[in-house]
């Protein structure tokens, strides 16, 4: 049954509901969104989420027993120069971006996807890549944090089809600031200098 459920998935985006509703929202920007700009930036990030699904379901069928997968949203480089000349990158760390709403300030720690923070820890150990959360709150707070430098507590969260298992991070771990120090934090920490929370 989950096999075929995953191929009318490759099949055709018009089958299974959540799929079904992406239609919808490309008919909303065919029919509201005038920027042409704007438009297309929509309809590729749309399709870039389409592709993402479609990747997920292909792994899901070639891996049926037990395969999880995530992305990880941006990975930043040094350049590496000689003489003026290009000769390389090398990776600063790996980023994770989320968007919480401001009501998160109110609970007892920040809640993240627990199965994707561990499998992020583990991907930043196993090839020595810093991996980083930015966490954007309300766009009037920004929490940032380390992985591997906070010890999260894991628990089943949430009701319903929000219903999972959260990595809780405390606020106590986390730099808490305004999105306009995030540059300079964000050099902070990559360059290794001492940040207090």
């Amino acid at each position: 049954m989950r096999k075929q459920v995953l191929r009318s998935h490759l099949k055709s985006f018009r089958g299974p509901k959540p799929v079904r509703e992406l239609g919808k929202v490309f008919r909303f920007i065919e029919e509201e969104i005038r920027d042409p700009f704007l438009a297309e930036e929509l309809r590729r990030q749309l399709r870039d989420f389409e592709n993402r699904l479609n990747f997920s379901a292909v792994m899901a069928l070639a891996y049926p027993r037990g395969i999880v997968v995530y992305d990880i949203d941006s990975i930043a480089f040094k350049v590496l120069e000689q003489d003026g000349n290009f000769v390389g990158l090398r990776p600063l760390g790996a980023f994770e971006l989320k968007w919480k709403s401001k009501r998160t300030l109110e609970q007892d720690g920040l809640p993240v996807n627990g199965m994707q923070y561990f499998a992020l820890e583990m991907f930043s150990r196993a090839y020595g890549i810093p991996m980083y959360y930015i966490v954007n709150i309300g766009w009037e707070k920004v929490a940032v944090w380390k992985v591997g430098d906070v010890t999260p507590r894991y628990e089943v969260r949430k009701e319903g089809y929000a219903k999972d298992w959260y990595a809780i991070i405390d606020w106590w771990y986390l730099n808490l600031i305004s999105p306009r120090k995030l540059p300079t934090l964000l050099r902070q920490m990559i360059e290794g200098k001492e940040v207090i929370p």
